[in-house]
């Protein structure tokens, strides 16, 4: 007997954003991430500007694509925005 689970809206105020393929160790991306890790979207943004690591921009493309992903597709205010998540995974192995 299959039983059929229902499905609530509570995700409908998040936005997700995925960057595969990223150049990069996941060491070094992870002690990026977890500078930014629930700080509101304007200021990750701004802390990965002035970042010296080269990653960082790449970082910083994707949070991008999350804002506009939520003022355009969910029609979200952009001033309220935070990063809930962010991980890195592993990537390709040469």
């Amino acid at each position: 007997m299959v039983k059929k689970s229902k499905k609530t809206n509570n995700d409908l105020s998040s936005v997700k954003a995925i960057y595969k393929n990223l150049r990069s160790s996941p060491r070094k991306v992870n002690e990026i991430l977890r500078s930014i890790r629930g700080k509101k979207a304007d200021i990750a943004l701004r802390d990965l500007q002035f970042s010296e690591k080269r990653i960082s921009k790449e970082i910083s493309k994707t949070i991008k694509s999350a804002v506009s992903n939520a003022e355009n597709n969910n029609q979200l205010d952009i001033d309220n925005l935070f990063i809930k998540e962010a991980y890195v995974g592993k990537g390709i192995v040469m």
